[in-house]
């Protein structure tokens, strides 16, 4: 029996080294992107939200940042510039959290150096399917596969919106109807439908359409 002890234990030792040494083999780059910030949870929670909560976690943002930049029915036919909007959107710094963004500024140029794969790994979390060209990015430098730039952006303003539907479609894809208004919420300005499909990792957006 004592025997049996010792060897257990022995497993359990080695087992915990090599679980350590796969965490530690994890490149830099890829544990510091940001995982979907409130938009990492599953249709079951998203729909716990309150219908402002929901506006504001999946809609109101990105159309600040992109208006009519990011409308589509497949991510395959989203403009290259339009991407990399959304990268530098979703990437940005908000008030209380941290600014993911500062891994790649270098203090030697004062620039951002920002790998394609970091660019394609964020993406990968909010987009199926679509088609990145850095070769259409100002900065992008081919030897080092890397976008250079002197900032990635800054993003302000208001929107006011107001949620008027949401219809689950499956167990994993939400559809939310949002009007956006003017300041008092006296006049319709526009109505954009947006298809989401939410993963364990995140959600991703399958459609972006502005209704007629």
């Amino acid at each position: 029996m004592r025997k049996v002890s010792y060897l257990f234990l022995i497993m359990l030792v080695t087992a915990s080294l090599l679980s350590g040494c796969a965490k530690e083999d994890l490149p830099v780059s890829e544990a510091n992107i940001p995982s979907a910030p409130a938009m990492a949870q599953p249709l079951a929670q998203a729909l716990k939200l309150s219908d402002e909560e929901l506006v504001y976690e999946y809609c109101s943002g990105i159309d600040l940042a992109l208006a009519d930049n990011l409308l589509f029915t497949q991510a395959k036919d989203i403009p290259t510039e339009t991407l990399y909007i959304f990268f530098c959107y979703i990437t940005s710094p908000s008030e209380g959290s941290e600014n993911i963004q500062e891994q790649w500024y270098n203090k030697t140029d004062d620039k951002y150096h920002v790998p394609i794969a970091d660019i394609e790994n964020v993406l990968n979390r909010y987009f199926d399917g679509y088609h990145f060209d850095p070769a259409q990015i100002d900065g992008y430098q081919p030897q080092t596969k890397e976008i250079v730039i002197g900032g990635l952006g800054g993003f302000g303003g208001g929107r006011f919106p107001k949620l008027v539907s949401k219809e689950q479609l499956s167990d994993d894809t939400l559809k939310l109807t949002v009007d956006y208004y003017d300041f008092d919420y006296t006049e319709v300005f526009y109505t954009k439908v947006y298809t989401i499909r939410f993963t364990e990792e995140g959600s991703q957006y399958l459609s972006i359409q502005k209704a007629e």
